[in-house]
């Protein structure tokens, strides 16, 4: 570990020295336009938002998925897994599926 530790400024200051651009590369970095910036700023903030509204839609579909199969299995501890289900919507899923009665009051039975 110690030797590991040990190398790595050598590792820094390598990756540094590499990565200088040489004198003699005379080109300069494009500038973008106000209108590309903002295009391409919308454009990542809008790859970056479906994550993240896929996980809302998760979230919303388990604990509304919660909510009903309790009722409809007049689960004894529907409060607690709806509760669960809304703030914290996988352990709500555990707590519900490890809980709830195995049958449905009223259906027929097979």
């Amino acid at each position: 570990m110690k030797r590991l530790i040990s190398g790595i400024p050598l590792f820094f200051t390598a990756a540094t020295i590499l990565a200088q651009a040489s004198p003699s590369d005379s080109s300069t970095p494009t500038q973008l336009s106000d209108k590309e910036a903002a295009g391409l700023v919308a454009g990542a903030c809008g790859v970056a938002m479906i994550p993240m509204l896929i996980g809302i839609a998760i979230w919303l579909w388990i604990a509304i998925w919660i909510m009903k199969d309790s009722a409809r299995r007049q689960s004894p501890n529907r409060t607690l897994v709806v509760v669960l289900g809304w703030l914290i919507p996988l352990v709500g899923l555990i707590v519900h599926l490890a809980t709830r009665p195995k049958t449905i009051p009223g259906a027929p039975s097979a």
